[in-house]
């Protein structure tokens, strides 16, 4: 499969491109700096920002599907997930990628009774601005004509995957606060594969 990665050089980007690449997809790797990515002959990189548009739509060309680990760090302001999927989403649309799947984060719904205590106290003090901005994204993705999944993924850690957590359809598995990078991963690559979540909304946690 031909896959665009939006994101790549960040902590899930970087894991998502050798997870994709070890099981033969041809990948096509976005971000402003790809510095960290090491070459491989079934590896593209192409340096771009994704709020540029123009730029966004000669490179998602002739991809089968695409994939977003867009961040930003979460106590810088700005709206980089929704112009950033703004962007994206119309690029794919325009070039006939079919299949999207955006990654966002629990954190999007605040009440969800699912998330923790600490966790729901903590949004509105200290993430309010980061989850508005992947709301919009979430928005964005919805209204789209793509065959998209969202995936809400729960507080990534920098740990070795598990092989397991629990997944549960528009909101938090109950308690759940963390999720290993190299998890989550290994879950979009298998959602490409499987199409399970189809204009869902998967939400993992441990």
């Amino acid at each position: 499969m031909r896959i665009v990665i939006f994101g790549a050089s960040g902590g899930t980007g970087r894991l998502l491109v050798e997870q994709a690449l070890h099981r033969g997809h041809k990948v096509t790797a976005v971000a402003r700096s790809l510095d960290r990515l090491e070459p491989h002959d079934r590896l593209t990189l192409q340096p771009a920002d994704v709020r540029d548009e123009h730029a966004l739509h000669a490179i998602a060309a002739d991809h089968d599907a695409a994939i977003s680990v867009i961040s930003r760090p979460v106590r810088a302001h700005g709206d980089l997930h929704s112009r950033g999927t703004h962007a994206i989403v119309n690029a794919l649309q325009a070039q006939g990628v079919p299949r999207f799947i955006c990654v966002s984060s629990g954190g999007v719904h605040p009440k969800d009774p699912g998330l923790p205590l600490w966790y729901r106290l903590a949004i509105p003090l200290f993430f309010k601005d980061l989850y508005r901005d992947m709301y919009a994204m979430e928005q964005i993705v919805r209204a789209s004509t793509l065959d998209w999944t969202l995936v809400r993924a729960s507080y990534l850690v920098d740990t070795p995957a598990r092989g397991h957590y629990r997944i549960e359809d528009g909101h938090n598995p109950r308690g759940g606060s963390r999720l290993a990078r190299a998890d989550l991963a290994a879950f979009l690559l298998d959602e490409l594969d499987n199409n399970r979540w189809l204009k869902a909304t998967p939400t993992l946690a441990y």
